[in-house]
């Protein structure tokens, strides 16, 4: 059985286009018969034989009453979505079924006569979670933009994608394009805003540097788009209301955040109570692009008309080799030297651990056995100048 989807799916995705780049049918088979169209078919030098073939087909075609291109083209695509239909309802293998998913929203929705129909399965693959949820994005956005597909628990699914092992994904530039693309819209509620914000932020800390370099990106765009989540670049302790401050009549301690990172419901997150604190801490990053990168987020992004928004797509593929080449590439001016003007004694200074006395418990035994050696080594003097 496994092997049979495997030939059908290999067969049903090989059918050819029903038009091309330029809007025209590629093969006449969805234009009433099954040679080239006619632009190519006039070009080619046939045989005799087969241009006898072709007075006859030709004459026929005229003296009998056949439907118009159009609509046989409409019926080909009936016949296309349906087997189609058919096969989604088979029990494809886990292969085959991100191989689907994979293609679907590019060789298949936009020949389908009605893409609708797809809700139920991409909306199922969206519910499985992972790497097949991330597949199924794709088509998913297609169906919601363009073809009026409401689904309402959304971004609750989405918010609940965003991991630490997605920025290790295959699939992952395709993914933060299009989550970019899904925070974009102005209506977006201010608590919905801030809870990606605060999300990706938290990420920040436990993320490759390729990743640091998307989320800046990311909450660069949300801070711009949604003046009203602002707030969260700097909140101190004494912006919160005394309703915040008293939970559970217990006052919440200084340096407390409220935002819950186990919470897969983005209403209950807290978010709008807590702030981009995990971004501060990027300044001082051990990556240079990263350290450097942060600094964008300095300015006020408020003004939009001196700010603009930062392209995904030039982040979302990132890895540890870009950002090797890109270091490598890049001409340094100055380059930073350690100087000391006495030899240090120490890795870290004693300025740095105020208040703290570090010792080793074995210090002793070592000063007694530097000693000891050292005495070996001065009566091994003396006998050899004797």
């Amino acid at each position: 059985m496994e092997l049979s989807i495997c030939k059908i799916h290999y067969i049903i995705s090989h059918i050819p286009p029903l038009e091309g780049n330029d809007g025209k049918s590629e093969y006449e088979m969805w234009s009433g018969s099954g040679l080239p169209s006619n632009e190519e078919h006039d070009k080619k030098k046939l045989s005799k034989a087969q241009k006898a073939e072709d007075k006859v087909w030709k004459a026929e075609k005229q003296t009998n009453t056949v439907l118009s291109p159009a609509s046989i083209a409409k019926k080909m695509k009936l016949k296309f979505t349906k087997a189609w239909i058919s096969f989604l309802r088979l029990p494809i293998p886990v292969n085959v079924y991100k191989e689907v998913l994979a293609t679907l929203h590019q060789a298949v929705i936009p020949h389908l006569s009605n893409p609708i129909i797809l809700c139920d399965f991409l909306t199922k693959s969206y519910d499985i979670g992972g790497v097949v949820s991330v597949m199924a994005l794709s088509s998913l956005f297609i169906l919601m933009t363009q073809h009026g597909l409401e689904y309402p628990n959304f971004y609750e699914k989405l918010y609940a994608l965003l991991s630490p092992s997605i920025f290790m994904a295959k699939h992952r530039a395709k993914f933060f394009q299009l989550l970019d693309s899904c925070l974009k819209s102005p209506l977006l509620p201010a608590y919905l805003a801030a809870a990606f914000a605060k999300k990706l932020s938290r990420l920040s800390i436990c993320v490759p540097p390729s990743g640091e370099l998307v989320i800046i990106a990311l909450i660069h765009n949300l801070l711009r788009r949604h003046p009203s989540i602002n707030c969260l670049v700097h909140k101190e302790d004494g912006d919160e209301n005394e309703e915040d401050k008293n939970d559970s009549g217990s006052e919440k301690r200084p340096g407390f955040d409220h935002f819950n990172s186990e919470e897969s419901n983005p209403i209950k997150s807290n978010a709008m109570r807590s702030s981009l604190w995990e971004i501060d801490t990027l300044r001082h990053h051990y990556c240079p692009p990263v350290s450097r990168f942060v600094l964008s987020l300095e300015n006020d992004l408020t003004v939009r008309s001196k700010t603009t928004e930062m392209d995904i797509k030039d982040f979302s593929s990132g890895s540890y080799a870009t950002i090797f080449g890109d270091e490598i590439r890049r001409r340094v001016k100055q380059v930073p030297l350690a100087f000391y003007k006495a030899t240090p004694t120490s890795l870290f200074p004693e300025s740095d651990f105020c208040g703290w006395t570090l010792k080793y418990e074995g210090s002793n035994e070592i000063k007694e056995q530097k000693t000891v050696e050292e005495d070996d080594a001065s009566t091994k003097r003396q006998r050899i100048e004797c």
